[in-house]
């Protein structure tokens, strides 16, 4: 079966590609501007700011290196994934980069480096390599906005602050990108998107610092407390930006954002989409582009706890089936936390859909003092989230997942201007983080902990901290849950997601049934965007108008498997691949923790090899395992069996809390009612026991 595409995706530039710092977004614009190709889209990458070069040795916990891999070290392992997809460019530049960033690159052997270090220097290296291009003067106040004429006409960017007012693009396209203007380089990846789709690119104002915590406070009030003023704030917030500009002309618009709705206001009048600026839009566009062709394994992950008694779930594996998929359900009791964490992040799937509870959860209040390596104490103030699941090599024990989130550090607001104004040296964030993570204060219950969130399980919940995503590919995934749309979703958009989608707030159970139900029916007929369009609006005129929210392009697609065996294959070869790549990862590491984790996600991927494609060359595969990796079998690293278990009988321990509103809303029915955490006794070892 042929998808009919009515929209195309830009071509990639395989010519140049570039990894600039996340602060350098001048430096990003202008070299954006020379290597601009119309119906390309030029490959930008963001490396986070460190000043600590990558040893490969061991990292005491919450030191600065420890900091440092964890974000430029992750950083580095999704940049050189999607250039190793793309293949080596001709020219790769580094711009902006200190010594201890390029440590943690990666570089293709083929590719030529070019080194940038500030805007002096592009002019001068990059004029050699392109065509000649006219000059546009541009104020450095003003680089966006040159940038996205300078592109549109075919120009190279001066930087002049005497430079007169730029001129005013007046031709409007079929389609719009708008982003708001952040003074960071993603807002320049936005705008790399917008020209290279030929859309009429509209920049309007950034939110402010905690603006999008705000809105989604105002969600939450207007639903739970039936505020009109919180609406109102809502609908404020997106016309000051966009409210002169009239959408029914054009035939889709995405918008970049870091986190307001602005289809809810205009009821998603016209096909609508987004991209979170501050959750690696590089990679997202890029991988959005190179999966846009659709299949890749032919596989689907369809995960439900079956909390609900006419939910989708029965009829969505069906379709699935139907359509030649290699199906992964984990249903009822196999729905746990274990098997979810796994599936997610190392199985191999094309899309993974979601049929629970989800959205903020109870937890805890907690206050503790640290002493920071300069000497001084200080108190920080927090709140917890806990999830447990049963250990079961501890008999009456369960393991503890937790999630802190800073409130006061010294009693002013964290992140607040005023703690800001003190000028703490940056080892202090870190040595409070390290408190707050082992800190075995006394727990006072506190009721629902904004900015957590979670996915109710058959046996506790998954606070959705990933690392990656199908065996590190890039999955749509349709998390039908409540209040899906912000803080779980961050997690799947920043670890590789191309599609994500979600709800704004609590959606009753009719709804999304029928949502789904018109979402798959459309699926492989046309784009994932069009789809979507249908099922948001098979549901207007119920309460849950306005909730479903699209983060993707309006290109992605996804075609229907060509054969069931075809498609077994491939999910079994990924899996060998993904083993085969732990192996080596395990050969080559220094660093203890890191080996101890991949010899147990490797024990992970050889269980799923032996248990559902049990041959002769699985069991070949997992003795070749053991004479590379002797510390395989050994006993002090936890085991797959106490990973994957699910406890017989069992309900939730805890359910996320929900907050809805409609008919009949996802809910929780008398087997899972969450229980309280005050009943349980936590021990000194990070694990707690029913008491």
């Amino acid at each position: 079966m042929e998808i009919a595409k009515t929209h195309e995706p830009p071509k990639l530039n395989h010519r140049y590609a570039c990894i600039v710092d996340r602060d350098a977004t001048t430096l990003a614009a202008l070299i954006s501007s020379y290597l601009f190709l119309p119906g390309s889209y030029l490959p930008l990458f963001l490396l986070r700011r460190v000043h600590v070069a990558q040893t490969g040795e061991e990292m005491g916990f919450m030191s600065e290196a420890y900091i440092a891999e964890l974000m430029a070290g992750q950083d580095s392992v999704f940049i050189g994934n999607a250039l190793r997809r793309i293949g080596a460019p001709q020219y790769l530049i580094l711009a902006g980069l200190n010594e201890a960033q390029k440590t943690y690159l990666r570089v293709p052997k083929a590719s030529t480096v070019i080194e940038i270090a500030d805007a002096s220097e592009v002019e001068p290296k990059l004029l050699p390599l392109t065509d000649i291009r006219e000059e546009l003067k541009c104020k450095a106040e003003n680089i966006l906005s040159g940038l996205v004429v300078a592109q549109r006409r075919r120009k190279r960017l001066i930087l002049d602050q005497n430079a007169p007012p730029l001129p005013e693009i007046v031709q409007l396209q079929n389609a719009a990108v708008v982003v708001e203007q952040l003074d960071d380089p993603a807002a320049v990846v936005a705008i790399n998107y917008g020209n290279a789709v030929n859309a009429s690119v509209l920049l309007v104002d950034p939110l402010v610092k905690n603006d999008a915590r705000r809105v989604q406070n105002w969600i939450q009030d207007w639903k739970e407390k039936d505020s009109a003023e919180s609406y109102r704030k809502i609908k404020e917030e997106v016309e000051k930006r966009i409210g002169s500009i009239s959408f029914r002309q054009f035939e889709y618009a995405t918008f970049f954002t870091t986190g307001l709705p602005y289809s809810l206001i205009l009821e998603d009048i016209i096909p609508f989409s987004y991209v979170h600026l501050f959750l690696k839009p590089d990679l997202f566009v890029l991988n959005s582009i190179m999966f846009a062709d659709g299949e890749r394994f032919g596989s689907s992950v369809v995960f439900s706890p079956v909390f609900f008694s006419d939910e989708e779930t029965n009829s969505l594996c069906k379709f699935f089936v139907r359509n030649r998929y290699y199906l992964r359900p984990l249903i009822a009791r196999n729905a746990t936390l274990a098997s979810f964490d796994f599936h997610v992040q190392y199985f191999p799937y094309d899309l993974l859909h979601i049929c629970s509870h989800g959205g903020e959860v109870e937890g805890y209040e907690m206050s503790d003092q640290f002493t920071d390596r300069d000497g001084q104490t200080h108190t920080v103030e927090f709140e917890e989230v806990i999830g447990v699941t049963p250990a079961p090599d501890k008999p009456g024990m369960v393991a503890v997942h937790r999630k802190v989130i800073p409130k006061t550090l010294d009693g002013l607001g964290w992140m607040s201007p005023e703690l800001n104004e003190h000028g703490l040296p940056s080892h202090v964030s870190l040595d409070m983080w390290k408190c707050m993570l082992e800190s075995k204060g006394r727990r006072r219950p506190k009721g629902r902990v904004a900015m957590s969130c979670a996915i109710a399980c058959a046996d506790t919940i998954h606070q959705g901290q990933f690392h990656a995503l199908a065996s590190y590919s890039s999955p749509i995934v349709f998390n039908n849950t409540c209040w899906s749309w912000s803080e779980v979703a961050a997690f799947f958009l920043a670890c590789g997601a191309r599609a994500y989608i979600g709800t704004l707030w609590a959606i009753d159970n009719d709804a999304a049934v029928s949502a789904a139900r018109t979402f798959y029916e459309s699926l492989f007929s046309g784009t994932v965007l069009s789809a979507f369009h249908k099922a948001a609006k098979s549901i207007d005129q119920t309460p849950s108008k306005g909730i479903y929210v699209y983060w993707g392009l309006h290109f992605t697609t996804l075609p229907p498997a060509q054969s069931a065996q075809q498609a077994l294959s491939k999910v079994r070869n990924e899996l060998v691949n993904s083993a085969e790549r732990w192996v080596r990862k395990i050969e080559s590491t220094k660093i203890e923790e890191i080996r101890r984790n991949s010899i147990q996600i490797l024990r992970l991927l050889m269980r799923e090899l032996l248990t559902h494609f049990p041959s002769d060359a699985s069991i070949e595969l997992e003795r070749n395992v053991k004479n590379r990796v002797p510390d395989f079998e050994r006993k002090d690293i936890p085991g797959d069996s106490e990973v994957l278990s699910a406890p017989a009988g069992r309900r939730s321990i805890e359910c996320p809390v929900e907050f809805r509103q409609g008919s009949r809303p996802r809910e929780h029915d008398a087997s899972g009612t969450p229980t309280n955490f005050a009943s349980k006794e936590f021990s000194e070892n990070g694990t707690s026991k029913i008491v």
